[in-house]
């Protein structure tokens, strides 16, 4: 008999302001709006799912962009070479022509899955949604190779190369650090890797969560335009902790970009957007400062996780971690009680190729919210073995 079915029959229902049927209407998850009746009514729901920066921007960004948000809204935006100098001059990057900005990360790779990546693709799972679904639905040959509990949810650049020429595929797309699992490799190991399959299509790298890898990322960002088939993503709306503003760029040589900008539309970023980079630009300092407090609180998060006895937490480089529930524990039940009943939204990456519903990726927050989450994780697994523990001794009664 199946302990995981059954116990979850044995459970009492509880009454909840959060909807958990809304995680089968989507392979990500639902969105915030949707489980806080669209922000009129918060329910006291915690966001674990949603890796962001909580510490940026400083306040008085915000009550800037306030008091000229009517502009923003009233008048185009500018060009997207001019909000790539914005850009690069609050990313550090030392050439404003390599860069092309995006309505967020995903519409980037939506034109890079479009036009750039023909026949096949390469794609270590699991990893990020948009790189499996979007080419499978345009008819683009995936091949895939999986992380291993073994090997910490690591692969090695040696074994990478190996197995895309293994494969046949043309092109290949490596999330560093990955999502979910956080794993990275170094900048000699990205560079050594580019010169390596020299030879493919295409070669990205999404750095979208690159910035909390540590005090100095391993970022290509400055190498990426002396390749001919190498491209770099960003998420911006990742790192100051605004998703919602839909900020996104991607880096390669001149010519790449030039071509990629012939298919975007002239006004593909907001006025909002535009109005934020330009306030955000020259605020390096206390954007290191908060880069640095979220890897703190990745750390907190990872070794109160490690506490529970229940989870195996795999080494991190973002501010997330990935950890493995233990077998005979239902992982798509825990998600939903620590929903409804803790207001805790979680990731769980049973939807995820390469994955399971024993697998969670959690987001770094403030030590209060993970102090919250440990409490309820414990609540919730003491719940579900004495659950376990009744069932079991039923049956015993019954044969």
């Amino acid at each position: 008999m199946n302990n995981n079915t059954s116990t979850s029959a044995q459970l009492k229902s509880v009454d909840s302001a959060f909807d958990t049927s809304l995680f089968a209407k989507t392979t990500h998850n639902p969105s915030f709006a949707s489980l806080t009746k669209h922000f009129t009514e918060i329910n006291g729901l915690r966001d674990y799912c949603i890796p962001v920066n909580p510490y940026f921007p400083p306040q008085q960004v915000m009550d800037k962009l306030q008091e000229r948000i009517a502009f923003a809204l009233k008048y185009y935006p500018g060009s997207n070479e001019n909000i790539a100098e914005n850009i690069a001059q609050f990313s550090g990057i030392a050439n404003p022509k390599t860069i092309i900005a995006g309505n967020g990360s995903t519409e980037i790779i939506s034109w890079l899955n479009s036009l750039f990546i023909k026949e096949s693709l390469f794609v270590p799972v699991p990893s990020f949604g948009r790189w499996i679904e979007e080419p499978q639905g345009l008819g683009i040959e995936l091949h895939t190779y999986h992380y291993e509990d073994a090997q910490n949810q690591y692969a090695s650049p040696e074994q990478l190369a190996a197995e895309v020429m293994t494969s046949g595929a043309r092109n290949l797309v490596i999330c560093n650090p990955n999502n979910p699992t956080g794993s990275l490799l170094s900048r000699e190991q990205i560079l050594w890797l580019l010169d390596e399959l020299a030879h493919l299509d295409n070669i990205i790298i999404d750095e979208s969560f690159i910035d909390f890898s540590g005090e100095e990322p391993p970022s290509i960002k400055n190498d990426v335009a002396n390749y001919r088939n190498a491209w770099v993503l960003k998420s911006l709306g990742k790192n100051v902790g605004l998703h919602g503003l839909r900020m996104g760029f991607a880096i390669s040589n001149e010519a790449n970009i030039a071509q990629l900008r012939k298919h975007l539309p002239y006004w593909n970023v907001n006025g909002i957007t535009e109005m934020l980079l330009h306030l955000i630009k020259n605020e390096h300092a206390s954007y290191h400062q908060s880069r640095m407090k979220t890897i703190a609180d990745a750390i907190y998060l990872s070794e109160r996780v490690e506490e529970l006895p229940e989870f195996t937490v795999y080494p991190t480089h973002s501010n997330f971690i990935f950890a493995k529930l233990r077998d005979d524990i239902n992982g798509t039940e825990l998600r939903d009680r620590m929903l409804q009943n803790h207001g805790c939204f979680i990731r769980n990456c049973g939807n995820k190729l390469g994955s399971s519903e024993q697998y969670f990726r959690i987001a770094a927050r403030p030590v209060d919210d993970v102090n919250h989450l440990i409490d309820a994780f414990k609540r919730e697994l003491s719940s579900l073995h004495n659950a376990g523990n009744r069932l079991q001794s039923q049956n015993a009664d019954i044969y």
